[in-house]
Formats: C-alpha cells, sequence, structure tokens
C-alpha cells in the first residue's frame, strides 16, 4: 500500500506539473459542477437556437450552402466554449474570466443586441408580437440561453468556487 501511495502521489505531482488537477477532482464544489453543466445547457441552447434560425431561412427560401459557412463558425465557437467549459470544470483559474468575458459578456450582448434594436425601433409602437407555436419555439431557447448564461456566471463565482480557485 506504501507503494500505491507513492506511485499516486507522484502521479499527482506529474499532473500538477503538467498543468492537471488531479487530487482536486474529489474537493471540486457543487457550485462549479453545477456551472459547468449549465454552462453546456446554454451551449446546447445555443445549437437549439442556431438549428431553428436556419430552418426559418431554408423555409424562407435560404439555400443551404449559404447558411454553411455561418454554421460552421458557431460549431467552432460551440467547440471552444465547450472545451473551456471543461478546463473550468477541471479547475484552470483563467477559464472563470474567459467564461465570464466572453459569454458573460460578448455573448450575451450577441443575443440581446436583435431585441434590443427592435425596440429602440419602435417595435413595441407596434404592440408586442402575439405569442404563436412559432414564436414561441423562436424565442425560447434565447432566453433560456441567457437565463442559463446568468445563472452559470452566479455560480461559478459562488464562494465555494471561489475558495476552490484560490486553492489551486
Amino acid at each position: 500500500m506504501a507503494g500505491t501511495t507513492a506511485t499516486t502521489t507522484g502521479e499527482q505531482g506529474r499532473a500538477r506539473a503538467a498543468g492537471g488537477t488531479a487530487g482536486r477532482a474529489g474537493s471540486r464544489p457543487a457550485a462549479v459542477r453545477t456551472a459547468a453543466g449549465v454552462w453546456a445547457a446554454a451551449v446546447a441552447l445555443g445549437v437549439a437556437e442556431s438549428a431553428v434560425m436556419a430552418a426559418d431561412l431554408v423555409s424562407a427560401g435560404t439555400p443551404w450552402g449559404e447558411l454553411l459557412p455561418g454554421l460552421g463558425v458557431r460549431a467552432v465557437v460551440y467547440g471552444v466554449v465547450l472545451a473551456v467549459v471543461a478546463a473550468l470544470y477541471g479547475g484552470r483559474r483563467w477559464a472563470r474570466p474567459v467564461l465570464a468575458l466572453g459569454l458573460g459578456v460578448v455573448g450575451t450582448l450577441s443575443l440581446v443586441v436583435e431585441p434590443v434594436t427592435w425596440l429602440l425601433q419602435g417595435g413595441l409602437a407596434e404592440g408586442l408580437p402575439l405569442l404563436t407555436p412559432h414564436l414561441a419555439v423562436v424565442a425560447a431557447p434565447r432566453a433560456l440561453h441567457v437565463a442559463a448564461v446568468f445563472a452559470a456566471l452566479v455560480l461559478m463565482y459562488r464562494p465555494s468556487a471561489n475558495a476552490y480557485f484560490r486553492r489551486g
């Protein structure tokens, strides 16, 4: 058993030297685990919103070929975000500010600019749009996406998460 402890300690040291967090996974607070899950849900909601918007554009006559570059960029962005979420889950300190600035600020602005622009251009003067099934399918993923981003931001800066990232 003594050999196992030495090996484990040696593996932990090598993992830390390589930038890993071996030994910290068991101490990962619920706030960090939940924040990572909510960030992943936000990405899934972004994918759903992209799919709905693409389907709308195709049904309006836009050829798929015109949508592919934009969808490709979104796929790359979602992949990078998921990698940063994995880093957050793994205890990497840099992941919190990257997510907070990248998704919390820039991402949220990209989600709210369209509705805010509509409001500023007098959208309310025409009255609120009727809640149709189509509008619900279009608006629900975006609203849930924004809510997930805010929830994940709060979770990853909870006191237990702050203590966890300070220890690293």
